[in-house]
């Protein structure tokens, strides 16, 4: 019960503050509409006048909609981009406002305030899904296909993947003190390896086996096969299974990192330290 009591503790405190400075919200509107678009007109152009390019990516990834190819892409990526940046900086944010130290002395689960934000980023996750969903539905035209519960299947199996790598990206932001160049790097490496907008097959090979290591990868081909495709959750259970295993991985790897993170900074002190 203690626990639980923590872990309400720091959602409510969460929630609080994005409810006060509600000015996010601006971003969750805008970005689902820009970002897409700047690699949907770039195909567009790649294509040539004549559109004769879009054969080879249609060949490539198995679809002609390769809006909605990029979209779905897209907007997975968004997801776990913000949910990273947010879960993954949350304890480098409480050691810049100076609560981080006198919290951390608490007798308590250290590793409640991870799942205590976590909870109030997955409040956040739904609207960016939601908008998104409106916005290309409405704005772009894209008839998705599939169940709308069969999606949000898809969304809950990247689940312990987003945090398991949230959890690690907290406990490295804990060491290095910089979040801006950390979270520029993994972002740009799941960018490029992820397939966000372009099939992964196209990549060299060794590129190929980094991404199969990446839950997303899966998570994202899971998607696009229901809601672009129109495949059943049988037939994308090969990606959802692995999508959930590799997640699962990271979860585990992201309590470990958190373990030993919690360990070093009691030996060393190193909380207060900018």
């Amino acid at each position: 019960m203690s626990r639980i009591r923590t872990i309400l503790a720091v959602m409510r405190r969460q929630f609080t503050i994005m409810v006060r400075y509600p000015t996010w919200v601006i971003q969750l509107i805008i970005w689902p509409l820009i970002f897409p678009l700047i690699y949907i007109m770039s195909a567009v152009g790649f294509a040539g006048p004549d559109g004769a390019g879009l054969a080879t990516f249609n060949a490539a990834a198995g679809t002609n909609n390769f809006v909605a190819y990029i979209v779905v892409g897209t907007m997975a990526w968004q997801w776990v981009n913000i949910t990273m940046w947010n879960f993954g900086t949350y304890l480098r944010d409480e050691q810049m406002l100076g609560t981080l130290e006198s919290n951390w002395l608490c007798p308590i689960n250290k590793f409640d305030f991870l799942i205590g934000a976590g909870l109030v980023d997955i409040l956040k996750s739904i609207l960016i899904i939601i908008i998104s969903m409106l916005e290309y539905r409405f704005i772009y035209g894209i008839n998705f296909t599939g169940n709308v519960l069969y999606w949000g299947l898809i969304f809950i199996v990247m689940f312990p993947g987003v945090y398991g790598l949230g959890s690690i990206f907290a406990s490295l932001v804990l060491w290095a003190k910089e979040t801006g160049a950390a979270v520029q790097l993994v972002r740009g490496i799941m960018m490029m390896l992820c397939g966000i907008t372009f099939p992964i097959a196209i990549m060299p090979i060794w590129m190929q086996n980094l991404a199969k290591t990446l839950p997303f990868t899966y998570g994202i081909s899971a998607a696009r096969q229901i809601m672009v495709n129109g495949q059943s959750v049988y037939e994308a259970s090969y990606n959802i299974l692995l999508c959930l295993i590799e997640g699962i991985i990271l979860l585990i790897l992201g309590r470990v990192a958190f373990m030993y993170t919690e360990k070093r900074v009691k030996n060393q002190g190193a909380l207060g330290r900018y």
